[in-house]
């Protein structure tokens, strides 16, 4: 999600959005700014069945507004999920590779 005020503003609102319709779903702390090896303000949702990632995954690529959305899996091998592995809705965001360490 780009530095841009209404974006940010719009990803917090989404945020709490994913809250209140996924309950089952586990969403992790927003991040306001680059952590780990995401450069920009992110957080994360853990799905645990495929039915509930497909739900998901469709209701985002309607409602992520400006943000763009990095998904992965969680196989263990972190650094191959988030570049190998991942997927991205909107635009693809370069990531601190670096902080991925070794698998």
């Amino acid at each position: 999600m780009p530095a841009v005020a209404a974006h940010a503003q719009y990803a917090k609102e989404l945020y709490e959005r994913i809250r209140r319709e996924f309950p089952e779903l586990h969403i992790h702390e927003f991040w306001g700014g680059p952590a780990g090896p995401h450069p920009t303000a992110s957080f994360q949702v853990d799905t645990f069945s495929p039915h509930q990632t497909g739900a998901f995954f469709s209701w985002l690529v309607v409602h992520r507004g400006p943000c763009d959305v990095l998904v992965h899996p969680n196989t263990g091998d972190i650094p191959r999920d988030h570049t190998e592995l991942a997927t991205w809705i909107g635009r693809r965001w370069p990531l601190y590779e670096e902080c991925l360490g070794t698998a």
